[in-house]
């Protein structure tokens, strides 16, 4: 894996599970990735299912610094503020900072446990991990990291309604059922971080 003062090479467990290639496109407005001066975020979702021992992707993608941008801006005040009292409170930024100044960069010590519950991935159902991207090349910077599925639930519920709703628009824009089922599924939140 090779390294620059842009980043690193782009880790596997951030190309798409489906085409095991680098995300190329906004999932919101298909702007193209790859160019070397843009920046975009990966987010992936991982659950193991009762009965196997493999983790199964339920949905990953990749977005835009612009459209992300417009989706935080998007999240209420109430919300905003909430997130990041619950970051500043939970997260050990002694052991991220570790980390952040080690080299060379491992993504497996980056992604090996919950950066709020310090529980490790192995012990996991569900979890989501999170990528800053420029072109080809991964950020290096408060990003990679890894959330449970339990830190996840406990995000959820520090939203307000109007961002759920909003995330609650996005997810099934991007991940829902076709619209003559999707009154029948219940959503599972897509919760950007």
């Amino acid at each position: 894996m090779s390294e620059d003062n842009t980043g690193i090479d782009i880790p596997s467990e951030f190309h798409s599970f489906d085409s095991k290639k680098q995300f190329d496109h906004c999932i919101e407005c298909d702007k193209y990735l790859l160019d070397e001066s843009t920046e975009y975020f990966i987010e992936k979702a991982v659950k193991k299912y009762d009965g196997f021992s493999a983790h199964d992707v339920i949905f990953e993608y990749a977005i835009c610094m612009g459209c992300a941008e417009r989706m935080r801006n998007s999240m209420s005040r109430e919300s905003m503020k909430s997130l990041e009292q619950y970051f500043m409170q939970n997260l050990n930024l002694e052991k991220r900072m570790d980390l952040m100044n080690s080299s060379p960069f491992d993504p497996n010590e980056w992604l090996n446990e919950c950066m709020i519950t310090g529980k490790e991935k192995s012990e996991l159902n569900e979890y989501q991990i999170f990528a800053h991207c420029k072109g080809t090349k991964m950020v290096m910077g408060q990003m990679p990291y890894l959330v449970s599925g339990e830190t996840l639930e406990a995000v959820a519920e520090l939203l307000s309604a109007e961002t759920l709703d909003e995330l609650d628009d996005f997810s099934k824009r991007h991940f829902g059922p076709p619209p003559e089922l999707a009154e029948d599924l219940p959503f599972r939140r897509v919760v950007m971080i």
